[in-house]
Formats: structure tokens, C-alpha cells, sequence
């Protein structure tokens, strides 16, 4: 492809992203949604308009290491810790569940072991905006259920990511203690690096360099972090993205480097991104796959999300109500579970086929988590059992007091 054919090509394939983006945002349909759309329209499943280009998965592979840059600089680090052992127990289920059944139901249906295992970790991704705009919607994000989502899902990210990198690490050939050496080395040193540098630079940067300066040098490293996770620790690079946001999130410069690097992705490298995901999808050979796998995984994918985190709920003492509110808010896969195929695409782990199989599960379960919540929320939530003792307690102390006040009454009647 020529140089001005692709800068026609990106051209077109902005506006039209952003166009349908547009359009989403309004029917309130998720963005992503729209976003992956346009790809599977313009690529091969479709009309064949565009074609799988090594720039373009090159701009997508900056895109999703920016989105998850961006995705730790919005972690709620406070938050998690309010809900804590909730989210955590929530997480740690809604994680292990569906990685065991997917798993198994790989193994019944004679697939490998290492794209059993890459499957099974497909289905533990959950992604929380979905879930965060409706909760939001229906005034129910601060909640004690909608607090809960929000810290179990980050938490599933991280158990999610490091689960990836250990099953990248063991499937591809890799010798399994020296990766784990490398990633228990690595995980402390990336840590305290950040935890010590990205404060000095937060006070710094702003006397030395301009704007435009510090954002570009921000930018070096969270690629450098993602680089470094990669080669260096053996984890995927999304992982040290991810870990570069938590720790600037914590600075003084979280503001500014949000600001500019929120600008730079969704400008340009997170819309291809998921454009170039569509791109990849062939539905066609989506025929090629038994359809008990088909169904099966995407039963999987939204059973096991709300027994799982819905059963972690229920073991911290929350209602039936707020346990299923967890459960249901737990089942969307949206982009978390993209990002993950697409790195087991690129390593050769799946096939095309079952790449568009995870697409597929990822717009089913993003179109019906919303749809659910609103349901559960018209289910009647029951009244706790020491509401219903306060509220006896207060009509019982109401009847007394009545009766106190008729007696005296009545002893006045007789003077």
C-alpha cells in the first residue's frame, strides 16, 4: 500500500468511526460497538474494502497500550480499597469460574491444551463501562452493589492480565521457571521505578519543558513500560501500560497527562484499534466452528460471570438482590476481552475462526448486560431482616407511646 493510499485510508476510516461513534453516543449504544461495526462492514466479513495492513496493526498495537494507560489512570485506587474484600472475593470467583469452565469445555471439544487454557482466559475479561453508564442511568452507581462492580472489575483486570501472561508465557514455548523468574523480578522493579520516579518527574517536568513537551516524554515512557514488560518480564505489554497509569495516577501530574494523553488515543490510535479489530474478524469462517461451541461459549460467558461474582457477593453477606446486581453488572466483556484476542491472534494461539467466535461473545454480552440490569433493578429487592426488626421496634414503640397518651387522657377526663 502506498503512502497516500493509507493516509486516504485513515482519513476515511476516522471519520466514519467517528461519525457512527457519534450516532452511538446518542441511540446510546456503547462506542466500541459502532467502532467495530465499521470494521466488520469495510473488511473481508463484509464488503472486503480494506484488508489486514502492518501499519495499521501497528497503530492499533499503540492504541490499545494507550487505552490501557489510560484505563490505570482511571483506577479508583480509593475505592477499590472502601469495597474492598467484597470486590476482591467478587473478582477472584468471577475470574476462576469462567477459566475453569471454558477451559474444560475446550478440552471436551478437542481443542488443545494451550488454546483451551488461551479460551478459558478469554472468558474471565470483563469490561465496566457498560455497566458503569447504565448503573449511572438508573442512579445506582454509588451504590453498594454499583461500588462493587466498579472495584471487582478492575481487580478482574489485573488477575485477568497476569493469568495472560503466565498462559503466553507457558504456551509459547517458553522455558516456565525462567519466565516466572522474570515476572516476580520484574513486577517489584517496575513498581518502585514508577513509585519513586513519576512523582520527582511530576515536580519537575512543569519547571523544565512545555506542554507539548511533557506529554511527549510521558508518552516515551508508558512505551518503554510497555516494551519492557514485553521483553523484559515476560508479562504482555498491556500489563506494563497498565501498571505505568496506577502509578501515575498517584501523582501530581495525573491531571495534565490524562488530559493529553486521552487526546492523542482517542483522536486517532484507540478508533483503529478497534476499526482494525472488525478488520480482523472473518465471519465467514465463523461457519468453520461447531455451533455447541458457539452457543456454548457465550452461555459460559454470561452464566458464569453471575454465579461467579454473584456467588463471591452472596459470601460477603449481601442480599440475593445485590449478589445477582453484582453478578449481572460482571457479565460484559466489551474491549478487555478484544484486547486479549487480539494478542492471542498475533501469537498464532487462535485461528480466525475463533477470533470472530470472541467477537461475537464480546457483542452479545455488551448488548445484554445493560438490558439485564435493568431488569434485576424492577425485581423487587427484599427488605433486610434488621430493617424489618427496626421497623416493628418503631411500631411497637409507636403503639406504646399512643397507649401512654390515651391513659393520661383518660386520667385527666377523671380530675
Amino acid at each position: 500500500m502506498s503512502a497516500t493510499t493509507l493516509l486516504m485510508l485513515i482519513a476515511c476510516l476516522l471519520i466514519v468511526a467517528n461519525v457512527v461513534g457519534w450516532l452511538c453516543h446518542h441511540l446510546r449504544i456503547p462506542v466500541v460497538l459502532g467502532q467495530l461495526l465499521v470494521g466488520i462492514i469495510a473488511g473481508p466479513s463484509l464488503f472486503g474494502w480494506v484488508h489486514l495492513d502492518p501499519v495499521l496493526n501497528s497503530f492499533g498495537n499503540i492504541g490499545v497500550i494507550l487505552l490501557m494507560f489510560i484505563t490505570g489512570l482511571e483506577t479508583d485506587m480509593k475505592q477499590m480499597r472502601q469495597v474492598g474484600g467484597a470486590a476482591f472475593i467478587s473478582a477472584s470467583m468471577g475470574v476462576i469460574l469462567p477459566f475453569l469452565a471454558g477451559t474444560v469445555f475446550a478440552l471436551a471439544l478437542k481443542y488443545s491444551l494451550p488454546v483451551s487454557l488461551f479460551l478459558g482466559t478469554l472468558l474471565t475479561a470483563t469490561s465496566v463501562s457498560i455497566s458503569a453508564q447504565t448503573l449511572k442511568e438508573l442512579g445506582k452507581l454509588t451504590t453498594k452493589a454499583g461500588t462493587t462492580i466498579l472495584g471487582a472489575a478492575v481487580i478482574d483486570d489485573v488477575l485477568g492480565l497476569i493469568i495472560l501472561s503466565l498462559i503466553l508465557a507457558f504456551t509459547l514455548g517458553q522455558n516456565p521457571v525462567w519466565a516466572i523468574v522474570k515476572m516476580v523480578v520484574y513486577f517489584p522493579v517496575a513498581y518502585l521505578l514508577g513509585h519513586y520516579g513519576f512523582p520527582a518527574l511530576s515536580r519537575w517536568l512543569p519547571r523544565m519543558l512545555a506542554l507539548e513537551a511533557r506529554i511527549g516524554l510521558v508518552l516515551a515512557l508508558v512505551l518503554l513500560y510497555a516494551w519492557s514488560a514485553e521483553a523484559l518480564g515476560n508479562v504482555a505489554a498491556i500489563t506494563g501500560a497498565y501498571i505505568a497509569g496506577i502509578l501515575v495516577n498517584r501523582t501530581e501530574m495525573r491531571e495534565w497527562v490524562h488530559d493529553g494523553i486521552s487526546k492523542i488515543g482517542y483522536a486517532l490510535f484507540v478508533p483503529l484499534f478497534f476499526v482494525y479489530v472488525g478488520i480482523e474478524a472473518h465471519f465467514q469462517s465463523v461457519g468453520h466452528v461447531s455451533f455447541l461451541l458457539l452457543v456454548g461459549f457465550i452461555a459460559i460467558a454470561i452464566v458464569t460471570k453471575v454465579v461467579g461474582c454473584g456467588g463471591g457477593a452472596l459470601l460477603c453477606r449481601f442480599n440475593a438482590h445485590e449478589a445477582l446486581t453484582v453478578g449481572v453488572g460482571m457479565i460484559s466483556r466489551g474491549e478487555v476481552a478484544l484486547i486479549t484476542a487480539s494478542i492471542g491472534l498475533q501469537a498464532g494461539l487462535i485461528t480466525s475462526s475463533l477470533f470472530s467466535v470472541v467477537i461475537l461473545i464480546s457483542l452479545v454480552t455488551t448488548l445484554i448486560t445493560p438490558l439485564l440490569l435493568k431488569l434485576v433493578y424492577l425485581i423487587p429487592s427484599p427488605v433486610p431482616v434488621h430493617t424489618m426488626t427496626e421497623q416493628l421496634q418503631e411500631i411497637v414503640e409507636h403503639v406504646v407511646h399512643l397507649e401512654e397518651v390515651s391513659q393520661i387522657q383518660e386520667e385527666g377526663h377523671l380530675y
